[in-house]
């Protein structure tokens, strides 16, 4: 019996010796941009923080596509950064970029980059809306909305373009001051009543999303 068992003991050394040998093959991370929200100004002398994945501040960005049809076509990025826990929220908006829209559904990432880090748009000048230039909107905590309009300074400190699988973006880090105004219907006089709020001291970190 006991040469019976010889060869068997040996298979089985030799199937665990081969079992050993085998790797587990680990895909490469895929690259992923990293994305980063914060706001701090003074509004009114008040300060105001918003941080992101506190409280449920995220951030997100959008665009708005002014499509002519005859002329070339422009797009305004926004970011915005938001919770659903809380009404106040700030939205950034600097524009335009000029494209056609015949010839791409957005700009290229090569006009995108050119845009945002030209010298002239990194101290952009405010503008309504972002149509021409810099903007800025705050919602306070009574969800009542106040924009900038054409007075103000900005100026981007830190710049940079990366891309990952979901898009190309614009990360950035921008310094300003404003005044932004809220137009509403005074209940007793029945007239439309613009308010004013200085933005002091304001810094925001962000990103737009081509």
């Amino acid at each position: 019996m006991k040469y019976i068992f010889k060869p068997l003991a040996v298979l089985m050394i030799g199937v665990a010796l081969f079992s050993c040998n085998k790797r587990e093959i680990i895909p490469a991370p895929t690259p992923k941009v990293d994305l980063k929200n914060h706001f701090y100004g003074k509004i009114n002398g008040t300060a105001v923080e918003l941080t992101q994945n506190v409280n449920g501040y995220t951030g997100a960005s959008g665009v708005d596509l002014i499509i002519n049809a005859n002329a070339l076509d422009s797009a305004i990025y926004h970011s915005i950064f938001s919770s659903s826990n809380s009404s106040q929220q700030v939205n950034i908006a600097h524009g335009c970029i000029v494209f056609d829209a015949n010839a791409s559904e957005r700009p290229s990432v090569q006009t995108f980059e050119s845009f945002y880090q030209s010298g002239l748009n990194l101290s952009p000048l405010f503008n309504a809306n972002g149509l021409n230039g810099f903007s800025f909107s705050f919602t306070d905590g009574a969800g009542k909305e106040w924009k900038s309009k054409t007075f103000g300074t900005a100026n981007y400190t830190k710049m940079a373009i990366e891309s990952d699988e979901s898009g190309d973006y614009a990360k950035y880090k921008v310094e300003f001051e404003t005044k932004v105004y809220n137009t509403h219907l005074d209940v007793v006089t029945q007239n439309y009543v613009t308010d004013s709020m200085t933005v002091t001291d304001a810094v925001y970190t962000g990103w737009y999303k081509r």
